[in-house]
């Protein structure tokens, strides 16, 4: 007992329709999204893959090398023999344990006496530099350098 009319179906749909019905279909009319905007570049530590990942004398150096003490002091720009207030020597950011943002425990050489010996003679070297003993730069240690910084690496 079928009591409700049936409309017949139309076979007749114009192009326009189809067209309109299809685009809906597909999302075609959909409104277009702004392009998204490139996000500013995250920190950069330094590289010392070309030292195994191994924060030794020869690392430092390298960063020591490349530091401007006339740059802002960031996690790429520092000097990796230089120490905070309590004596303790930075990461490979530049970060003091117990008290920079972002201070991950260094992947450190193997030590021995002799090693140890060997690495005394360079840092006499070292300690020749005109920038080794420097204060109040901007690229040198302070209690706020990282005040304007982002998340370490």
């Amino acid at each position: 007992y079928d009591t409700i009319p049936h409309k017949s179906p139309n076979p007749q749909i114009s192009v326009p329709e189809m067209l309109s019905l299809v685009s809906q279909s597909l999302s075609l009319n959909a409104p277009l999204r702004p392009t998204p905007v490139q996000r500013a570049v995250s920190p950069q530590m330094a590289d010392i893959t070309a030292f195994g990942g191994i924060w030794g004398i020869e690392a430092k150096e390298a960063v020591f090398n490349a530091w401007d003490p006339e740059k802002p002091k960031d996690y790429d720009n520092f000097n990796p023999f230089e120490r905070n207030f309590d004596g303790a020597m930075s990461d490979e950011n530049g970060c003091f344990p117990g008290e920079s943002r972002g201070y991950k425990p260094p992947n450190r050489p193997d030590a021995s006496w002799a090693i140890m010996q060997e690495e005394a003679k360079k840092m006499e070297e070292i300690k020749k530099s005109p920038k080794y003993g420097l204060s109040g730069k901007p690229g040198c240690y302070s209690l706020k350098w990282q005040e304007n910084l982002g998340a370490p690496p």
